[in-house]
């Protein structure tokens, strides 16, 4: 691991969006910094520390946190995991509860969708063919 002090943008920038998606998760769960660090195995300043991107998260970390979190490591590394789902969810997120593990996979979402509105098409084709 690099030093901070030969640490690119790159990493900082990366750094940042594996923090930003790392609390964005942890909120849609409704977990707080300390129930995360507690489960993790590090004080409450480390996480904080991951998810403002001062700190990088080692491979360990970034599985053990997908874990816990129920979700796929593969959403911490997304710059635009936030904003899409923010898009899919506008409506359905309910602020009182935590996210089910399922919603979080914004991908087999998407793939539902796009497969039901490509039934829909068909079932229409079909009846227009009928008619």
């Amino acid at each position: 691991m690099l030093s901070k002090s030969m640490r690119t943008s790159d990493h900082h920038n990366m750094n940042k969006v594996i923090g930003d998606n790392l609390r964005f998760i942890r909120k849609l769960k409704k977990m707080s910094l300390m129930q995360l660090a507690d489960k993790m195995k590090v004080k409450y300043q480390q996480v904080a520390k991951y998810e403002l991107g001062q700190n990088q998260l080692c491979a360990f970390r970034l599985w053990q946190a997908s874990n816990i979190l129920g979700c796929k490591v593969k959403y911490f590394f997304d710059d635009t995991y936030i904003k899409r789902m923010h898009g899919y969810h506008s409506t359905q997120i309910k602020r009182n509860s935590a996210m089910p593990s399922e919603l979080l996979d914004v991908d087999q979402l998407q793939l539902e969708v796009d497969n039901e509105l490509a039934y829909i098409d068909f079932r229409e084709t079909q009846k227009n063919t009928n008619v």
